[in-house]
C-alpha cells in the first residue's frame, strides 16, 4: 500500500508553505496534524530547494531544526511514524540519525562521500534521487533530445552499483526520479506516465510532485493541489510505494478510496 509522507518545510521560503512551520509550537501542531491524518512517514526539510532560492549553509540549516527536528522525532516515535531529513549536509544528516531520525532525504543523488560512508556505517536507510544540481534550475535540465526515462535509468544504475562498492546495501536505497530537479514540465509529466518502467531498478518508488509547477502544463481542470490529486491516483494505482505530499488528509482519503473500489 502507498504511504504517504507528510511534508513539514521549516523554511522562511519554501514556494507552497514557507514561514508558516518556522516555529515549535507551529512545526509540532502540524507534525501531530499530518500524522493524525495518515501520515506514514513525516519529511522535515529547513532549506528550500525551489528555482531561485537561495542555499544556506549547515549551520544556519541546524539552526532551524534544533529545536524542532528532536521535539518532531520524539512526538512522532511513539505513535510509530518514522521521520526523514530533507538534507545534503553531512553535518545536519549526522545530527538528525543520532536523535532519531531513520530515513536520509538527500536531493543531491548522494555526491556527498562523508554522508555515503555514513549512511553504509549506520545501515540507515536512504533515498536516491536524480538529479543535475542541488536546487531546481530550469537553465539546467537533462537533454530534451534524449529519452528522460533511459537517462535516469542509466543514472540509477550507475549510481546503485557504486553505491554498493560502497558497502551501503540495495535494500537501504528507495528510488526518487527526482520531478521538477533537472527537468521541464514535459520530461516531468513523461516520468509519471511511464513510472512502471522504474520497476527495473528493484526499489520502492518515491514520488514528490505535490504543487510543483509543472502541474500547470497539465491540461486538466483544477489548481495545483487538485492536479495533484489527479496523478496521485494514478500513482497508488501503480503502486507507487511512496507519496511526499503537503495535504495528507486528501490523500489518505484518495488512497482509501482507491481500496475500496
Amino acid at each position: 500500500m502507498t504511504k504517504i509522507v507528510g511534508i513539514l518545510n521549516v523554511t522562511p521560503d519554501s514556494f507552497s508553505d514557507g514561514g508558516k512551520f518556522s516555529s515549535l509550537e507551529s512545526a509540532l501542531a502540524h507534525a501531530q496534524e499530518m500524522i493524525s491524518e495518515g501520515a506514514g512517514v513525516i519529511d522535515i526539510g529547513a532549506e528550500s530547494t525551489r528555482p531561485q532560492a537561495t542555499p544556506i549553509g549547515a549551520e544556519e540549516e541546524w539552526s532551524r531544526l534544533e529545536k524542532i527536528l528532536p521535539a518532531v522525532v520524539a512526538l512522532a516515535k511513539p505513535q510509530g511514524v518514522p521521520t526523514s531529513i530533507d538534507s545534503y549536509h553531512f553535518e545536519t544528516i549526522q545530527k538528525a540519525q543520532e536523535i532519531g531520525v531513520e530515513i536520509i532525504n538527500d536531493v543531491s543523488g548522494l555526491i556527498d562521500k562523508k554522508i555515503v560512508e555514513f549512511v553504509a556505517a549506520k545501515n540507515i536507510s536512504v533515498i536516491l534521487m536524480h538529479n543535475l544540481a542541488i536546487h531546481a534550475n530550469r537553465d539546467l535540465i537533462v537533454n530534451q533530445h534524449l529519452s528522460i526515462t533511459q537517462e535516469i535509468l542509466t543514472w540509477a544504475s550507475i549510481k546503485i552499483s557504486a553505491l554498493e562498492k560502497k558497502n551501503v546495501k540495495k535494500s537501504q536505497l528507495i528510488f526518487d526520479p527526482g520531478i521538477g530537479f533537472a527537468k521541464n514540465a514535459e520530461q516531468s509529466i513523461r516520468i509519471l506516465k511511464n513510472i512502471d518502467a522504474y520497476r527495473i531498478l528493484g526499489l520502492p518508488l518515491y514520488i514528490g510532485h505535490s504543487k510543483k509547477s509543472f502541474l500547470n502544463a497539465l491540461n486538466i481542470p483544477g489548481d495545483r493541489a487538485e492536479k495533484t490529486l489527479e496523478i496521485s491516483k494514478f500513482l497508488v494505482e501503480k503502486n507507487v510505494e511512496f507519496l511526499r505530499v503537503h495535504d495528507v488528509k486528501a490523500h489518505r482519503d484518495l488512497i482509501a478510496s482507491s481500496h475500496l473500489s
